[in-house]
């Protein structure tokens, strides 16, 4: 169900395709992505070179995008489709690649939002929530005011996620997008202390809460307190914020969970060579991500599975060790989190220092004796239907309420947040107009759709060698470069992005059914495209005699339309052919974007795309010759193809003849990749040169 529009709401950037997508089911990528990024629309503008389009998609829900592209947990890659193919889409490190294509295009976007309501709203905290409610209440047109205790923006982000993770750039540039819209930013700033928050309800119209979690729990065990046994959040403040934390020579870290990671990764980095972690779960129970796991133990990290923390063991103030007792099951029966222990089996693992990060609570000291209530646990009261506290007008936003989470869930609650406090300043009601979370999404697969999809490997990220990486606090992750972005791209299926069907022009002809390679079409008065079984190559839209067929991804004529802006001005006096080429982007990768000057490039996903009038068109614009350059043979990430395509060009060849021109000014190029050098553009120069042989267009 699309979402309801509110009234002066901010539109962002919508790519092709974005209003018809709201009323269908999503890829199973967008559906899982939190913040629900258009994932199938910037990977395909990707594939086609289009990175400051990618960019805009990407940042358009995630005002942290850059941070995400670091840190996500990556969701949408464990709903990718093609987990039941091969490996699934290396989205992230897409969306990295996008965006550090667009330093220089997102610096010169950057604008002043004029403030234009009137009102100004107070946000306390600038991690992911208070950094997305900040953006969207600047363009609705409030004056915001950001109070963050730390010395620099970015809560948790900033002061508790390490260097060798999120490199303190990559977050600077997602925040001057931020405040560039003219946010006032109050740093060093602690309510409670240096403002109370009654007094911030009194200076703004309306404020938010979004805090996280800042503090970590310590466990109630004999020996915690005392020199030698520190807290995970101080910890990591003090990396952040060059404050160099005293560690010993052998480190244990109790937890395992990804906190726990960053910190045990963090202490090897540190120059610490012995350390280790314990903690309650098995391998296949860790709470901490996989891959997490798998980095930390390429860095010599020892990790102590199914025993839980007994005492801190001393020799007078010095910490000798952690006792521990055997785990029998971390979950009861019914699967709540209830372990179970056996007290005949202890043991001591040495250490001269132990880092507890079992967990983390928000910090709600401030608001003693404010209007703001808690509950019998001390945390914030808020209603999830409005975003807002037991106070009028203060709101709360993030993990300060939806307990721990990932970076791109805080932006997604931001995002509620913001449009509350915008619905509440305005004297409108707030409940039923904020969007749901969960959204339909398109179905797995059919078997026999997965047995017609080739296998194709995922192009693995490289990374630092652990030797290397622990020395420093170096961001360890190599990206891709231009060529292998293109390749990985190309391996995306479209989903969401496919076919259409326009029931009013339909005759249920029968064409599509016959054409379609997947068996996704199913007729009966009218044809009706079924997505799951979509694969959004294209084929059937040039086919369809009633022009009934469109593409969610990319207008169907756009092509027609941009040809003459694409081929230019053609020069009478000119040496070499102006030659248009439709470039299939799979497999062609960078090679097919650094082509000759007389060749003017046209991204396609596929060469099933392309109609006899595109063809055509490219004539009347003036080109002298049409190049269709496709994928070399049996690399084609479509069935049945190359026929089809085949025929409409031996159609478009036939009607030149008919104008009177040599049909050979349409042909199908073909080079296989990876064969040495730019295969591409040695067949297109070949090309030119037999046009030259018929003579320039236009040209004595």
């Amino acid at each position: 169900m699309a979402q309801e529009k509110i009234e002066g709401a901010p539109m962002p950037y919508r790519p092709y395709g974005a209003e018809i997508k709201e009323t269908r089911p999503y890829s199973p990528c967008r559906a899982a992505c939190p913040a629900h990024t258009d994932v199938q629309a910037y990977v395909g503008l990707i594939a086609q070179g289009r990175y400051h389009e990618a960019f805009e998609v990407i940042t358009a829900p995630n005002p942290i995008a850059s941070v995400c592209s670091m840190i996500c947990h990556h969701p949408c890659e464990q709903s990718c489709r093609r987990c039941t193919i091969d490996e699934p889409l290396a989205v992230r490190h897409l969306k990295r690649f996008a965006i550090e294509k667009s330093l220089d295009y997102r610096r010169a976007r950057r604008r002043l939002v004029q403030k234009t309501k009137g009102k100004s709203v107070g946000i306390i905290g600038s991690g992911p929530s208070g950094l997305t409610a900040a953006r969207d209440l600047a363009d609705f047109g409030y004056s915001v005011s950001i109070y963050e205790r730390h010395p620099v923006l970015g809560g948790m982000l900033a002061s508790a996620i390490p260097p060798y993770r999120l490199p303190r750039e990559m977050l600077k540039e997602d925040i001057d997008d931020v405040i560039a819209k003219g946010i006032e930013v109050k740093t060093n700033c602690e309510i409670g202390k240096d403002v109370k928050i009654d007094e911030l309800a009194k200076q703004h119209d309306a404020v938010l809460i979004a805090i996280g979690l800042s503090l970590s729990r310590s466990l109630p065990i004999p020996g915690v307190d005392g020199p030698g046994v520190l807290l995970a959040i101080p910890f990591l403040e003090d990396v952040a914020f060059g404050r160099k934390p005293c560690v010993g020579k052998k480190v244990l870290v109790i937890g395992g969970g990804n906190v726990a990671m960053d910190v045990a990764r963090t202490a090897r980095r540190l120059g610490v060579k012995d350390v280790s972690m314990v903690c309650l779960e098995s391998a296949e129970e860790m709470p901490a991500w996989k891959w997490e796991v798998d980095e930390a133990l390429e860095e010599s990290i020892k990790i102590n599975h199914r025993w839980g923390p007994k005492a801190v063991r001393r020799e007078g103030d010095k910490v000798k060790g952690l006792e521990v007792v055997k785990v029998k099951a971390v979950f009861d029966a019914s699967g709540r989190f209830n372990p179970s222990f056996d007290n005949d089996q202890t043991s001591l693992i040495e250490a001269d220092t132990i880092i507890i990060t079992i967990g983390q609570m928000s910090d709600v000291s401030f608001l003693k004796d404010s209007a703001v209530s808690l509950d019998e646990r001390g945390r914030v009261k808020w209603d999830p239907a409005t975003q807002m506290s037991s106070a009028k007008g203060v709101f709360v936003s993030g993990e300060v309420v939806t307990g721990p989470g990932s970076a791109i869930a805080a932006v997604a609650n931001g995002h509620r947040a913001a449009l509350a406090i915008h619905l509440y300043c305005q004297g409108e009601a707030i409940e039923g107009k904020l969007p749901a979370q969960e959204k339909e999404k398109i179905e797995q697969m059919p078997p026999e759709v997965v047995e017609k999809i080739a296998k194709e490997p995922r192009l693995e990220i490289k990374h630092l060698a652990p030797e290397v990486r622990c020395d420093s606090m170096v961001h360890f992750e190599i990206g891709y470069d231009e060529e292998e972005a293109l390749k990985e791209a190309g391996r995306c299926r479209g989903c969401g992005g496919g076919a259409v069907v326009d029931q009013k022009k339909c005759m249920a002809c029968l064409t599509c059914m016959r054409i379609c390679p997947y068996g996704a079409p199913v007729v009966t008065s009218v044809s009706e495209i079924r997505p799951e079984y979509c694969q959004a190559c294209g084929l059937c839209a040039p086919e369809c005699p009633a022009e009934a067929i469109s593409m969610v991804s990319y207008d169907v004529r756009e092509i027609r339309r941009t040809l003459p802006q694409t081929v230019g001005r053609i020069e009478p006096n000119r040496q070499e052919p102006v030659i248009a080429a439709f470039m299939c982007t799979h497999h062609v990768g960078v090679l097919g974007f650094d082509l000759p000057k007389n060749v003017r490039t046209i991204p396609v996903h596929c060469t099933s795309r392309i109609d006899v009038l595109d063809l055509l068109k490219a004539i009347e614009a003036g080109a002298d010759a049409v190049a269709v350059v496709r994928c070399g043979d049996g690399t084609c990430k479509y069935r049945d193809v190359a026929r089809r395509v085949d025929a409409r060009v031996k159609r478009g060849q036939e009607l030149l003849k008919m104008l009177g021109f040599d049909p050979g000014r349409i042909e199908i190029l073909s080079a296989a990749s990876g064969n040495g050098g730019n295969p591409y553009a040695a067949v297109c120069a070949n090309f030119s040169e037999r046009i030259k042989q018929m003579g320039l267009r236009g040209t004595k």
